[in-house]
């Protein structure tokens, strides 16, 4: 069927699906390159946090000179031979405080670090956390979660039981008293070292692909994109639809008894153009018929 039409238009056609699946293929490598630049952003802020939690976590406890009115919860209460009293923040608090902080000033990144064993109401997991800390426990080979979810991108990855995490994390019998003093003894314990806490779940505006495409196809790639298609337009068109058109005429007007016709092509001891090629046999055939001719006239 697709012989009755002509090589141009086949060439068209061929060219229009080329330049579809071109712009297929973008599109596909903006949502690919969407992905990673908040990635590798959401990445940043939970290397950071891993970082304040463990240095809290090997202090054992951070102890501040008073508390604010915005954070006022605390573990631990000491007083020194002057009255004044300090307060201590575990991990967890360090951590919630911080998110709380950060996320009041955050332009772009929030974050949170919550976990199915919570031990206090604000730190439930939502929908999104809750299905990553499920796909953690079931599969340790995951190194994060991310979805996206309302005009926002959600990123999550695990935390792991490290040694320090055990003073209060492992067994309650042996876990400091002003713990189970605030928290009881029923949650958030028996855990063991690689074991998955929970998670730091962060989020960030999503990117529309027009504010992408807008980095990528700048007037230098944009031009450049054109400049290689009109090549190709070029190229095929004069070197080798029309001097196949001149091919195609000049073998028709031989067919028809007009031996003396001329043939347009290279030198074909030099050339490896198939096109140059095939006027050449065409030549030989073009002569080999008026020598025929001749010696039928004879």
């Amino acid at each position: 069927m697709f012989s009755r039409f002509r090589l141009s238009f086949k060439y068209f056609i061929i060219f229009l699906l080329t330049v579809l699946l071109v712009v297929m293929a973008m599109f596909a490598s903006l949502h690919h390159f969407r992905s990673q630049v908040l990635r590798n952003e959401a990445q940043a802020v939970a290397a950071q946090v891993v970082s304040f939690r463990a240095w809290v976590a090997n202090a054992g406890m951070v102890w501040v000179n008073g508390l604010s009115k915005d954070f006022h919860d605390f573990l631990a209460k000491r007083s020194d031979a002057t009255g004044n009293h300090f307060f201590g923040k575990n991990p967890a608090l360090a951590t919630r405080e911080l998110s709380e902080i950060a996320n009041q000033s955050a332009i772009r990144a929030t974050f949170r670090v919550t976990s199915d064993e919570y031990r206090q109401s604000a730190n439930a997991p939502d929908d999104f956390e809750s299905r990553a800390i499920r796909a953690f426990k079931v599969d340790r080979e995951i190194h994060y979660f991310e979805d996206y979810e309302n005009g926002h991108y959600r990123y999550a990855q695990p935390i792991y039981v490290q040694e320090a995490c055990l003073k209060c994390h492992g067994r309650p019998e042996e876990a400091p008293a002003e713990v189970l003093e605030k928290y009881g003894s029923e949650r958030a314990f028996g855990y063991k070292v690689g074991d998955v806490r929970g998670i730091i779940s962060v989020q960030l505006p999503d990117l529309a692909l027009a504010e992408v495409a807008q980095t990528l196809l700048n007037p230098i790639t944009l031009g450049l994109l054109l400049l290689a298609f009109v090549i190709n337009l070029t190229f095929t068109q004069f070197s080798l639809i029309q001097r196949l058109k001149r091919l195609t005429a000049a073998t028709k007007a031989i067919a028809d008894g007009q031996l003396e016709t001329e043939l347009q092509f290279g030198d074909v001891k030099r050339s490896r153009d198939e096109v140059d090629h095939v006027a050449n046999a065409i030549h030989q055939l073009r002569n080999s018929l008026r020598l025929a001719m001749r010696r039928i006239k004879r």
